[in-house]
């Protein structure tokens, strides 16, 4: 059964990826971005929904 992460935790999980080659450039400027919109996933409702997917994708990359 898939494990369901708040997109928060999505955010934030990402963004301690930030500096490290896990990220190719173009995914670095993406997270960084929806870092600092959503206040490090804190508040998520500076996200836009063509972001989600895209996050989602990034995350489960890294991280499922």
């Amino acid at each position: 059964m898939p494990r369901t992460v708040s997109l928060g935790t999505q955010v934030k999980q990402l963004g301690g990826l930030l500096g490290t080659k896990d990220l190719n450039t173009w995914e670095q400027d993406f997270v960084k971005s929806c870092v600092r919109w959503s206040d490090n996933g804190n508040r998520t409702s500076g996200i836009t929904e063509k972001q989600i997917p895209i996050i989602e994708r990034l995350w489960r990359k890294h991280f499922a």
